[in-house]
């Protein structure tokens, strides 16, 4: 989408405005919803309250993608629509749906205005006409589709594919409770990161400055936020809190680190465990993490992270493939964390633009991938060590079937069961002794984690 400078200057106080430059970025231009969002915090100047519109209209719509488009077929059938006019109507009906508080005239004007100014002004009564016959006309039945698949891909816009996946593996109420779960906003969470610091005192501080947090239900250390921006504490810009999801917290204290042990996180980006790991380190007194990345460019933000956090003294950064990877000492190490790449599917509610891009064939060339960096990094730890596997999916291929397959084959390690006292819920813990967050449960990411000792 391109606008003119003068159009711009003239749109930039508008929310929907902001929201459509974000929507267009994400829907027509493969960008990432969470890190576009974080930028526009960065850098806006709207009020507080318009700022929170921006966030709730680019997670609605991209989350209601297909149910929108469902809805809105009927009205555009055979007719060349512009895939940024498409984002517009897109944004102007979810408005009109999902969005009591916001009158009809308001989003009528501001899309049309947009349509004409970003257009031209018979694109505006395209635009009008669209939504006034969406208006007048609109069937919001979803029971009239007979298809259950189809019905469940529409009614929680998401892939069918997805459905089938989560079908063989969760109860029919959990998979709708899941689904819903993905169509409600993210909270921000973060983890303390300064010693001595307790949750309590914490929230007591944040509250100082206007902003309202709560404990995290399964994180001894986390912190979810309800209204107001972490980053912009003090408690952040003096390094005692760091942003990082609930659920990815629980990894590093699943390791069983002691002081001056050497440990490997073999895909450190974005940095959440590796600042992690090294806190729980110098709170034992002292260890080496060896953490690395395929790529500088994420690698650089991982230094940026420990910098903030003052625990830079506690890690070596290295850009390398860990498939690839042999110190150079030769030595192994006492633990490993594997936080493999993988597609995802726990993260669609902070990022819904998943549920559109990936596709039933990625989690099989994932799998091989994973598969490849646990037997590779396998190899580098010492006997009696632990590696921990973790993954941000939901897919079981990636998860307790990689594990299983792994363990299968290799008849020197042996899963080692994660159990109660470990954790804070423990309905997080599967049959088999892992870690299986879904979404709904805690209104977290989706998560696993396992752990392997190496036995010989």
């Amino acid at each position: 989408m391109k606008v003119k400078k003068n159009v711009a200057r003239k749109l930039a106080s508008q929310a929907r405005f902001q929201a459509l430059l974000i929507l267009d970025q994400v829907e027509n231009h493969g960008g990432y919803s969470n890190v576009l969002l974080d930028r526009f915090h960065q850098e806006t100047s709207l009020s507080p309250v318009d700022t929170n519109l921006v966030v709730k209209l680019v997670y609605g719509v991209i989350q209601r993608r297909y149910s929108l488009d469902y809805f809105l077929a009927p009205f555009i059938k055979g007719k060349k629509v512009d895939d940024w006019v498409a984002s517009l109507l897109r944004l102007s009906i979810y408005q009109f749906i999902y969005l009591d508080r916001i009158p009809d005239h308001a989003v009528f004007s501001q899309a049309v205005e947009m349509a004409k100014l970003i257009g031209h002004a018979g694109l505006g009564g395209f635009v009008n006409g669209v939504l006034r016959n969406f208006q007048r006309r609109a069937d919001l039945d979803l029971n009239k589709l007979e298809n259950p698949l189809q019905a469940l891909a529409v009614k929680y816009s998401i892939a069918p594919w997805i459905i089938k996946e989560l079908q063989h593996q969760i109860s029919e109420a959990d998979l709708e409770a899941l689904l819903g779960s993905l169509l409600e906003e993210p909270y921000v969470s973060a983890r303390i990161v300064k010693s001595g610091l307790n949750s309590q005192a914490a929230r007591e501080q944040l509250s100082e400055e206007g902003l309202t947090s709560q404990a995290s239900p399964i994180s001894p250390v986390g912190l979810r936020f309800e209204s107001g921006n972490p980053v912009h504490s003090s408690l952040f810009q003096q390094g005692a809190l760091t942003i990082q999801d609930e659920s990815s917290q629980l990894v590093a204290s699943l390791g069983k680190l002691q002081a001056g042990m050497t440990v490997l996180d073999a895909c450190a980006a974005p940095g959440g465990k590796a600042t992690h790991i090294a806190q729980i380190l110098r709170d034992l007194g002292g260890g080496k993490l060896q953490a690395l990345d395929i790529s500088s460019a994420k690698l650089t933000k991982v230094d940026d992270h420990l910098q903030r956090l003052g625990l830079s003294q506690f890690v070596s950064l290295q850009v390398e493939d860990a498939s690839k990877f042999i110190p150079t000492d030769g030595k192994l190490y006492d633990r490993i964390y594997l936080d493999a790449p993988c597609s995802g599917l726990g993260l669609m509610r902070r990022k819904p633009e998943i549920k559109y891009s990936k596709q039933a064939n990625h989690i099989q060339a994932l799998a091989e991938i994973q598969a490849e960096l646990l037997n590779h990094t396998s190899s580098l730890l010492k006997p009696g060590g632990y590696l921990i596997y973790s993954t941000c999916t939901l897919a079981s291929q990636e998860n307790e079937e990689q594990v299983g397959a792994f363990l299968q084959e290799r008849e020197d390690f042996e899963l080692d069961q994660i159990i109660a006292d470990e954790v804070m819920a423990a309905g997080l813990i599967n049959d088999q002794g892992m870690i299986r967050i879904w979404p709904h449960q805690y209104h977290t990411d989706g998560f696993f984690i396992a752990r392997l000792k190496k036995i010989k």
